[in-house]
């Protein structure tokens, strides 16, 4: 079969080259997965429910100024946990230097790879990639 993949019983096997291949190239970590992809869905999903109930909560007498404030601050400051955990920063804005603001409170996200290589002490851009050059597609 294509791609070194042999079926046997409906179960994948990879051949010699693929498996030398996937050992070579394993992918993220566990950690770096569970941190980076996995909780940015759930903590998401999560902050989508308490607004919902927010909203909920405010409709059995309803008041439409008291729901749009509250829902106003709550969409504000799941927006801060999201800068503070997933913030990663522009590839052609970065170099220049950073300055805390409402929008953008922190320089790199907790939960981002750019902020565990600045504590490691590494050049946090080193691994950032803006994407695919223009110019190969011409």
């Amino acid at each position: 079969m294509p791609g070194g993949i042999r079926r046997t019983f409906g179960v994948p096997e990879l051949d010699e080259d693929s498996r030398k291949e996937a050992l070579a190239d394993p992918g993220p970590a566990w950690k770096d997965w569970f941190y980076f992809e996995f909780l940015k869905v759930w903590i998401l999903l999560a902050l989508l429910i308490v607004d919902v109930l927010l909203v909920a909560s405010w409709l059995d007498p309803p008041d439409v100024v008291a729901m749009a404030l509250s829902l106003g601050a709550a969409l504000y400051l799941e927006y801060l946990l999201y800068q503070y955990l997933w913030h990663r920063p522009h590839p052609e804005r970065e170099p220049r230097e950073f300055q805390r603001n409402l929008l953008h409170p922190v320089r790199y996200g907790r939960w981002t790879p750019e902020m565990w290589r600045f504590k490691a002490g590494l050049d946090p851009l080193a691994g950032l990639q803006s994407g695919p050059d223009p110019r190969e597609f011409l």
